[in-house]
């Protein structure tokens, strides 16, 4: 991902603060960071709510799909979009009795791919 953005003239910094979620920053934007290995991970994989922090504008998710070992397409979704129930590909997972479990689900299919292209990295460069 880092390479990915630096290819595209945007300089990515480590996260030093300690704040959970966040793995890397771009001036004041915070980047979540998931891989997603589409060879072992089928459908949908889920982001627990309370390691993520709070949805807000600076906070983006960089979501790395993985085929056959190789990073293929980043997508960087904005946080406050997984809100968004009218899609297919967003869920909220609310657990009332363990909120601790409570998360976030974001699944991949061959329809969900098509509708994530506007994630696609070339897409959000000005996002960032």
């Amino acid at each position: 991902m880092k390479s990915e953005l630096n290819k595209a003239q945007i300089e990515v910094s480590n996260n030093e603060s300690g704040r959970e979620g966040v793995d890397f920053l771009i001036g004041n934007k915070q980047i979540f960071f998931q891989p997603l290995d589409l060879d072992t991970i089928l459908q949908s994989f889920k982001i627990l709510k309370h390691e993520l922090g709070e949805l807000n504008d600076n906070l983006f998710i960089a979501l790395v799909l993985i085929i056959e070992k190789q990073p293929r397409v980043v997508y960087i979704i904005p946080s406050k979009e997984l809100q968004d129930s009218d899609n297919n590909f967003f869920i909220n997972n609310d657990v009332s009795l363990m909120p601790s479990l409570s998360n976030w689900e974001i699944k991949i299919s061959s329809t969900t791919i098509v509708e994530l292209e506007k994630y696609a990295l070339n897409n959000m460069l000005d996002k960032l």
